[in-house]
Parts: structure tokens; sequence; C-alpha cells
């Protein structure tokens, strides 16, 4: 049994280490994916006493023949108040990593917290119910590729959690928080909250450990919970001027007037981790609010550059980066040279190199395409301002690319 124990982790590795070519897990190199959607994961009492059914939709890139991919599971902000698995905050995140050949979980969990009486005890049960559903919805993929064939082509041993705002609090607490650090004044023997850290929410028996975390604006109850036996490596984002969720030790505020509670945002998290050697990443969105990249491309595009960096270092094995770095798309991008366009930031017309007139295509960030046809120039009066990619076929037949910035300032 140790033996085939041994040869199925040996061939897991080797067919993960053939995935990782320099750009897979690094840059959107499949055009097409696929959403599975509504997939049940578990069920739990929510806050009303009802049972409520856990649903998550799974994304995956098309014409991906590779199997034993990493798994990151996606989890949505709104305060536990709102949102949603299909909310914009995850859902074109969801779709890069996918691109990028990870599978990607976006799950609904539950939620609800009272705004009177005791705010502070209602919203830290919130966050228990909801950490008890992420911790289900990663031991359900363990269970399906145990007992169910593996339906979604899962590598068990590259799961990682990306949360935003109250997504970004579960996957926090999720990694580092221990039964005997749950709040005192926290009734864990209410209906729904039974079964500690771990839960009740279904697929018990199976780990519910993480290789790594993506945070963007989340903070813990006490950064103490970081213990130097817990080494889960973490990628942490925070807007310089959030004032929803505080990136330092202050007070968290509902709607800016409901005190809720202290709490330890990402800069004394970060220096928790430095003082304990827990590799991690730290981006300061410089001069912005809270998950800036819901409006700002920049602040997208950087979060989602920095964030392929650190889950392929684990995946991939490859040096820790935790700058920005331009996220190419499409194979044709990596593998063919790039031809040159004037004005480049262009306002109203972009031209191309060639006098011959050439088919083009421009995608934008998100890897759409947004423009086509076949001239010497291009018109991008109609495009707002912002970075794109413009894809050319030359007389040859070769796919080439360029990046261009339109700018109508």
């Amino acid at each position: 049994m140790r033996f085939i124990l041994c040869l199925a982790l040996s061939l897991a590795t080797t067919i993960l280490s053939a995935q990782c070519d320099g750009s897979r897990f690094l840059n959107r190199v499949f055009p097409d994916l696929s959403v599975t959607s509504n997939v049940q994961y578990g069920s739990n009492t929510d806050r009303n006493g009802a049972t409520q059914a856990l649903t998550m939709d799974i994304y995956e890139p098309n014409g991906d023949v590779a199997a034993n991919r990493p798994l990151v599971v996606m989890c949505h902000g709104g305060f536990f108040l709102s949102g949603d698995k299909a909310a914009p905050d995850v859902v074109p995140l969801s779709e890069d990593l996918a691109r990028m050949g990870y599978v990607v979980a976006s799950i609904n969990y539950r939620m609800g917290a009272s705004t009177f009486g005791n705010i502070e005890n209602s919203f830290a049960q919130a966050v228990m119910r909801a950490v008890q559903d992420l911790n289900a919805a990663i031991r359900w993929f363990r269970k399906n590729a145990a007992e169910d064939g593996n339906t979604f082509g899962i590598d068990t041993e590259n799961i990682f959690t990306f949360g935003t705002s109250a997504g970004a609090f579960m996957v926090l607490q999720q990694a580092y928080m221990d039964n005997d650090e749950i709040p005192a004044f926290l009734d864990t023997t209410a209906p729904g909250l039974t079964g500690g850290v771990e839960g009740e929410s279904g697929n018990a028996g199976y780990s519910s450990v993480v290789k790594g975390l993506v945070s963007h604006c989340g903070a813990m109850g006490d950064n103490a919970w970081i213990d130097a036996d817990e080494q889960t490596p973490a990628c942490l984002f925070h807007g310089q001027y959030d004032t929803t969720v505080p990136n330092d030790s202050s007070m968290l505020t509902l709607a800016g007037i409901f005190p809720v509670a202290v709490v330890e945002g990402s800069y004394p998290i970060s220096e928790r981790m430095t003082a304990l050697g827990i590799e991690h990443c730290f981006e300061i969105n410089d001069n912005v609010g809270h998950v800036a990249y819901l409006t700002n491309q920049a602040v997208y595009d950087s979060t989602l550059s920095i964030s392929s960096n650190f889950l392929a270092h684990f995946v991939c094995g490859i040096e820790l980066d935790c700058t920005y770095r331009e996220v190419l798309t499409g194979n044709e991008e990596v593998m063919n040279s790039t031809f040159k366009v004037f004005p480049n930031p262009a306002n109203d017309v972009l031209y191309l190199s060639s006098d011959v007139p050439s088919n083009y295509t421009v995608i934008d960030t998100q890897g759409k395409q947004v423009c086509s046809g076949r001239s010497a120039h291009i018109n991008t009066s109609h495009l707002p301002s912002g970075i794109y990619l413009v894809q050319m076929q030359d007389n040859a037949g070769q796919l080439k690319t360029a990046r261009i910035i339109v700018s109508h300032e």
C-alpha cells in the first residue's frame, strides 16, 4: 500500500510539473472557459433556524487536457449581509484564473447578522458559519476525488483559498483560527454553530488544510491566532484608504456608523507573519479604498498579477515574486514576437506597423474581444481608456501581438 501511495504521489507530481511550462498558471493561456453552476457541497442551519443548501459555481478552462489541476476556492464579499458567488467581486477573478489553468470554485455560504443588540456577537457568529462552510467546500473536493472519480480533475495537494472583504475574513480565520481561539462569548452549541471551526456543513472525515491563501481587504479578530506552527503562506492586499475594513488595528464599523469589533488588518497580519517567518506577499494599493479593483483597472491588474505570481510559486516551485508582472493573454502572445503600433498611448486612431491592410483583433484585460477587422489602422475612439492587446495576422499567417494603451485624457 505504501508503494502504491508513493507511486500515485510521484505520478501526480510529474503530471503537475508538465503543466508548469512557464506560461500556464501565469498567463491567460485558455481563450474559453466553462462554468458548472449550483453544485451542492453541503448544507447547514442558517441564522433563522432553516436548513440552507450550500452551492458553488465551478470554473474550468475549455480544451484543457491536464489532470490533477490546482484548485482555488473563491469567497465573495458583502459584510456577511449580502453578496453572491456570481457577484462582480469574484466572477472576473474566477474567469481569469480559470483561463490561466486553475479550477476555481466560487462558493455561496451562510450569511446574516443583526445590526441591533450585541452586534459583535452576531457578526462573530456570521464569520464562524462562513468559515465552517468554507471548510466543508474544501473537504467536498477531497471527498469527491477519493470517492466519486475526481469530477473536476483536482490536485488535492494544491488547494488554495481567495477571499475579498468578508471573504478575506473567511480565508484568514479558516487558515489560522483554532478551536481554543474561538471567542469565549460565542455560543458554539447553538444550532448551525456546532462542530467548532470545522463545523458540520458536510463531508466529514476529510482535511480542510490549504496550501496558501489570498486576502483582499481582509482582517482577523486577533493576529496572535497566527501561531509559529501555522505556516500557511498568504498573499495580502489592502487599500491605503480603506474605511470599510481597516488595514491597521482598529474598530471595524458597519456603514461607518455601527461599531462591530476591533480587528487586525493586513498591516499587523503582515508584521506577525514576518516575525514568525511565514512566507507571504503584502501589497498596499496606494490612494484607493475598499476593494478598489471593482472600479480601478490598475488595481485589478496588480491583484491578478501578484496573486498568480504567488499561486504559481507554490504550484510550480518558481521563485516567489511579489511585484507586478504584465499578465499576457493567449498562447500566441507568449510564443510569438510582437509588432509595432503607434501612437501608443492612442486616442482616436492606432496605426499598425505595415501599410498593408491586416486582420486584427483587439482584446481587453478580461480576455474579451472588443473589436476586429482588416485595416492598416484601428479606430480607438470608441474604446474606453485602458490597456488592450492587439493581435495581428501577418501575410505568412503568423499571429503576433502588441500591448497598447488607450487614453482619452
